[in-house]
């Protein structure tokens, strides 16, 4: 869920509260304001890590399969949400990306992501997709053509 819609969601029902509370509750708008603002706090704070409330129509899968299908699915699940929101991007995708390169940096015999070696490797865009605190998720093509390169020899 986008961050504005979040914020749309948590104030309509901080408002929708305060309008109960002053109009059939007959409590002062100064108290019902009171009381709606910690509403909206939690709402929020429920729409924005609770996860996707969106559903996901799929398929049911087939029986119980291995697990790096359900370790795909996880991850595609991550995937997706990162997408929308980059915060996740750099708290759940990020650190997974670059456990995958240090690995691949240390099969060629280069131990610093930041060396110049590295960087020649990696390609300066995903070394940046890697390294920056602000980065965002690629689309799924470039993020793939970005990870082909890890795996040349």
């Amino acid at each position: 869920m986008t961050a504005g819609r979040s914020w749309f969601i948590a104030l309509l029902a901080g408002a929708v509260v305060a309008a109960l509370a002053v109009w059939p509750g007959n409590i002062p708008v100064f108290w019902a304001v009171g009381i709606g603002v910690p509403v909206a706090a939690v709402t929020l704070l429920g729409a924005r890590y609770a996860g996707p409330l969106d559903p996901l129509w799929s398929a049911v899968p087939d029986g119980a399969g291995p697990a790096t299908e359900l370790q795909a699915a996880n991850l595609a699940g991550r995937l997706a949400e990162a997408a929308d929101d980059q915060p996740r991007f750099v708290t759940r995708i990020q650190p997974r990306l670059h456990r995958l390169a240090t690995a691949a940096l240390r099969e060629r015999g280069l131990s610093d992501m930041d060396s110049e070696a590295a960087k020649a490797f990696l390609g300066a865009e995903l070394h940046s997709v890697l390294t920056s605190p602000r980065a965002n998720l690629p689309p799924p093509d470039r993020l793939a053509a970005m990870l082909d390169r890890l795996e040349r020899p």
